[in-house]
């Protein structure tokens, strides 16, 4: 007979089960059916989730306390909305209905840059903003909020929206300047950051651009998208496919089309075409627009290009090949590749080939001439130096 035996309980059966089943099981440290608690040290994957909940937190402009259920804010937070139009607005800034309110959002400006007409205030213990726009308070983005803390910063620098940081913790190089809210903006500012404190209550910053830099070393950005028509240029759909491929062929992060700068060339391949862009100014606002003259492909020509300028990155090639000159400077302060003279080929200094301080001929020969009369001259397998047109060294050979 087997004694000392017992019914072991379904439930006993299942913890022991659970002892093998690897990571979030029940362990026994004693060889018994005992269960003991679970390690002080959590599992890999709930670290891993805290430490996502802890920078979700971090990224609160307020701390947060757990109220047993979830994560809110220990006080209140302020939350700034935007939009281009507003009907039936009352007295109160309040709007009735969310069909009253056209483009509501967080961005203080349009996808061309330009600022919304109408910000709304919402004081909320919430961790997210209210996406109804009939919780906010409506007023016009040109007041100025006088009852309450209201500070505005400008940055004359010429960067992306994602290296500018804000007047706080500004980007590397960045400087911002504080300005009061009632003062115009400087013409030589590129950025706004605008600030509020309602009753205590702190926003963001809220960063939007007042002007287009010049395109600088970008040449012709080409992109394709497939899977897509074309878009109409200048719409919300062309803007956002301008951002994609421009920070596809540079690596920079951009957040708006503007910031490619007036001067900027796009291409992009869709499933029934091409559209083609450049950046212009039109009535003080940043428009694309189609290029008069598109060359889709080779381009031979016999004869003369005359332009004003040449994008940087929009020549490219094996060669590029001239029968006369190329020429960098003006006057005798030049830089010259000449295809034309009987004589010399590379020559700098002075537009006459022979009168040139630096000359090189076409059988290779290199003279360095400091005055006209005192030079250096490398020829063949000779080296000679000359003072006052008289041979003062001779190196190489000698005969």
């Amino acid at each position: 007979m087997i004694k000392n035996m017992r019914a072991i309980p379904p439930w006993e059966k299942e913890n022991n089960q659970r002892q093998t089943q690897g990571p979030g099981s029940l362990i026994d440290r004693g060889g018994s059916n005992r269960l003991k608690p679970m390690p002080a040290t959590p599992p890999i994957e709930i670290e891993k989730r805290l430490k996502k909940l802890e920078t979700g937190v971090k990224q609160l402009s307020t701390p947060v306390v757990n109220d047993g259920k979830s994560w809110i804010p220990a006080t209140e937070v302020l939350y700034i909305a935007y939009a281009s139009a507003l009907s039936n607005l009352g007295t109160d800034g309040r709007i009735p209905n969310q069909s009253d309110c056209t483009n509501f959002g967080y961005l203080p400006f349009t996808n061309a840059g330009v600022l919304y007409p109408f910000r709304g205030r919402l004081v909320s213990k919430s961790v997210y903003p209210s996406g109804d726009s009939t919780d906010y308070i409506w007023e016009s983005t040109s007041t100025t909020i006088t009852s309450s803390n209201y500070v505005r910063h400008y940055s004359t620098n010429d960067a992306l929206l994602s290296a500018i940081g804000d007047p706080d913790n500004p980007g590397s190089g960045i400087t911002w300047t504080s300005i009061a809210p009632a003062t115009a903006i400087p013409g030589t500012a590129y950025w706004v950051a605008d600030k509020f404190t309602i009753d205590g209550v702190s926003s963001s910053w809220q960063i939007y651009p007042v002007k287009t830099g010049v395109s600088t070393n970008i040449g012709i950005i080409s992109h394709t998208k497939s899977g897509y028509n074309k878009p109409t240029l200048n719409d919300a759909t062309w803007k956002a496919d301008v951002i994609l491929a421009a920070t596809a062929s540079t690596g920079l992060a951009y957040s708006l089309h503007t910031e490619l700068g007036f001067g900027a060339v796009v291409v992009i391949t869709y499933d029934n075409g091409k559209l083609f862009g450049i950046l212009r100014e039109v009535g003080g606002t940043a428009t694309w627009q189609v290029p008069a003259d598109i060359v889709d492909g080779d381009l031979v020509v016999d004869g003369t290009i005359a332009t004003d300028k040449i994008s940087a990155n929009a020549i490219t090639g094996a060669k590029i090949s001239s029968g006369t000159t190329i020429t960098a400077g003006t006057g005798n302060n030049v830089g010259v590749l000449d295809g034309a003279d009987n004589t010399y080929r590379i020559y700098a200094g002075h537009a006459t080939p022979a009168s040139a301080p630096f000359r090189v001929k076409q059988d290779g020969t290199v003279i360095i001439d400091s005055g006209g009369t005192s030079k250096l001259v490398l020829e063949n397998d000779v080296i000679k130096v000359f003072n006052n047109n008289v041979l003062r060294v001779k190196l190489g050979n000698l005969s």
